[in-house]
């Protein structure tokens, strides 16, 4: 017997089965929850979809040419659109665009902005800093002559003279324009020693904070095309006041200062140590790289450096993850550090893990990084220890083709606010080192909201039961990896660590006065007082309170001494709360600074002290609550 389907009918069951055509995998309970954010550059479509390919919004642009495309808080989105310039011949098909537009939900344009002129193009990305203005970069074009009075090699110059770059900082006027209230010239930091009649004659090798203007990167005909350093990425650390920018043609980051009062030199560069003549090809670990950033605060490595390595010459695509010294140090006569990347991920992938061009990166709150392979239409989720679990084909579609980046927005991300998409969390923090970090097996957590009832499940599968009204221990036995908690309206992603070290303090916000306590021996009798006791000064055994220290190593030092480590064990009847006993001197005057180091992992720093506060609880936590059976800084107990 045959079946005959109608037109209309054979068209919606191939829209119902067109997501699943899209997944090639996803292992729900690992995968990031939330919506993937694409916007294809032969459409003029923005497009939110699930994880499993279901497209749930759509926003139109006035012009196909999408590059950066971006979510704003207030649920609007920015689009970088394409414009005609003939001053930059070829732009468009190299990340040019000149055209910003902000479009609400409802899409209407309720912003634009256009930078492309003789002079500039805004090109590939830009970035929303905390007070509303945006930070764009430019091609900045400049004519034959002006690069040979600064010094470049007249036989690298293109009859269109060199494309460099700047960064401006726009202050929006709406509904359309901007003002420009900070610049930043590539030109303005220059070093050549080619001749010395020209501007920028100086030193090369080994100038680490300026650019020389001779070096070519691998694969380019300087003497036929402008484009010249190709900065396809730009981050913002707004404690920091740096900008982080990557340029792909030099396979190189750089970071730079904002503040105007500072010196607008490179601060740091890392990825090929050749550019500043400090290295050889062996040395090179970036390739032509995209979507350089810093890691957000309250992500599993937050401030250190994630890109995606397209690894142009090398035959695969990675994502790689590092964090660059204190201080950006550098030795003398040595390349910037750290020699290698401290993660990466594609190399097992093997040859079809890669992207020539475009691509992203990004990081999840569970520790897992989703990767935009643009050239291949796909998007791809994999955890910390190199597993795939999740893997989208965007090659089909409507949400199909070249996207320039792949985006996922978690389900309470601001912008989804008023929307059915949106799924408020509460905020998971850690008990001790009160930040949203990673998790460990055993440890003691705190979840901001009023719902008592909550579960996790780990890594494997498997999900316990927790009880707590918002303060939670986590059972032993979790597996390491993402990890989700769920209540009976909401679900939270989370990172599973072998532990996740955090000390105590006295105000339970883990910074100043430690909670700690001394042991002293006085008469036959022992005591255990508050370091900032006066009985302290004859201690010969400190206490240090804390969660997530239970590992293989454990390395306590004091004013950055070791100090010898008696035992560890849990604090009976306060589930999830540890206690390490050192060995340690007298306590005297002044603050010194304590830390406990476990499997490799740092915990915060708090202080041991004689001046702490003698009145009030020593509280394990936050303000809000208290842990019965904790010792106070007022009461002595004997043991």
């Amino acid at each position: 017997m045959s079946i005959r389907i109608g037109p209309l009918l054979a068209g919606l069951v191939y829209a119902a089965l067109l997501p699943a055509q899209l997944l090639t995998r996803q292992d729900s309970h690992k995968v990031s929850s939330g919506y993937a954010f694409v916007s294809p550059m032969a459409s003029n479509h923005s497009f939110l979809i699930t994880n499993t390919g279901e497209i749930v919004k759509k926003w139109t642009g006035s012009a196909a040419g999408a590059v950066a495309v971006k979510m704003l808080p207030n649920g609007n989105i920015l689009r970088m659109e394409a414009t005609s310039n003939n001053y930059f011949a070829g732009a468009v098909g190299m990340g040019g665009a000149g055209l910003l537009e902000e479009i609400d939900g409802s899409g209407r344009i309720v912003w634009t902005y256009t930078l492309s002129t003789d002079r500039y193009l805004h090109h590939h990305d830009f970035h929303v800093m905390p007070n509303g203005n945006l930070l764009l970069v430019a091609w900045e074009r400049r004519s034959p002559d002006e690069a040979r009075a600064a010094g470049r090699n007249p036989d690298k110059i293109s009859p269109d003279g060199v494309w460099s770059e700047a960064v401006l900082e726009v202050k929006p006027t709406r509904p359309a324009g901007g003002e420009i209230v900070w610049e930043w010239h590539v030109w303005d930091h220059l070093v050549q020693d080619l001749d010395a009649s020209k501007e920028n004659f100086g030193r090369v090798a080994g100038n680490a904070a300026k650019l020389d203007i001779n070096f070519i990167g691998p694969g380019q005909n300087p003497a036929q095309t402008a484009n010249w350093l190709h900065i396809n990425s730009i981050d913002y650390h707004a404690e920091r006041d740096e900008i982080l920018l990557g340029s792909r043609l030099l396979s190189e980051i750089w970071i730079i200062p904002h503040n105007p009062d500072r010196h607008g030199d490179f601060l740091y560069r890392w990825g090929n140590p050749q550019v500043y003549r400090m290295g050889t090809p062996a040395d090179q670990k970036l390739f032509f790289q995209h979507n350089a950033q810093w890691i957000p605060a309250g992500y599993p490595g937050e401030g250190r450096i994630l890109v995606l390595n397209n690894g142009v010459g090398r035959g695969y695509t990675s994502a790689d993850e590092w964090e660059p010294p204190a201080g950006y140090f550098r030795e003398p006569d040595r390349p910037f550090g750290p020699a290698q990347a401290a993660w990466s991920v594609g190399e097992k992938f093997g040859s079809t893990f890669f992207t020539l061009v475009a691509g992203s990166v990004q990081r999840m709150p569970n520790g897992n990084t989703v990767l935009g392979l643009s050239n291949a239409a796909r998007a791809v989720e994999v955890t910390p220890e190199g597993e795939m679990v999740w893997d989208m084909n965007l090659s089909i579609g409507e949400t199909g083709g070249f996207s320039y980046r792949v985006t996922r927005l978690e389900p309470a991300h601001p912008g989804l606010a008023g929307t059915a998409f949106y799924q408020a969390a509460p905020t998971v923090l850690h008990a001790a080192r009160r930040k949203r970090s990673a998790l460990a097996p055993g440890m003691l957590v705190d979840i901001e909201t009023s719902d008592g009832a909550w579960a996790i499940t780990d890594a494997s599968g498997r999900t316990f039961l927790l009880s707590g009204g918002g303060r939670l221990a986590l059972p032993a036995a979790l597996a390491v990896g993402p990890a989700r908690l769920t209540s009976a309206t909401t679900a939270v992603d989370v990172r599973v660590d072998d532990v996740s070290p955090g000390l105590f303090s006295i105000a339970g916000n883990g910074a100043g006065a430690g909670l700690i306590l001394a042991v002293v021996q006085t008469g036959g009798a022992v005591r255990v007082v508050p370091a900032s006791s006066e009985l302290a000064s004859s201690a010969n055994l400190l206490l240090l309170y804390g969660t997530g220290l239970r590992g293989s190593s454990l390395a306590v030092s004091i004013g950055g001494v070791p100090a010898p480590v008696s035992s560890l064990s849990k604090v009976e009847g306060i589930p999830g709360v540890d206690m390490i006993v050192v060995e340690h001197g007298p306590v005297h005057g002044g603050a010194t600074e304590v830390v406990v180091t476990v499997n490799g992992r740092r915990s915060n720093a708090v202080l041991l002290t004689s001046a702490q506060a003698e009145a009030g609880p020593l509280c394990a936590c936050s303000s809000k609550a208290e842990h019965p059976g904790l010792p106070r800084a007022n009461t002595e107990k004997e043991r």
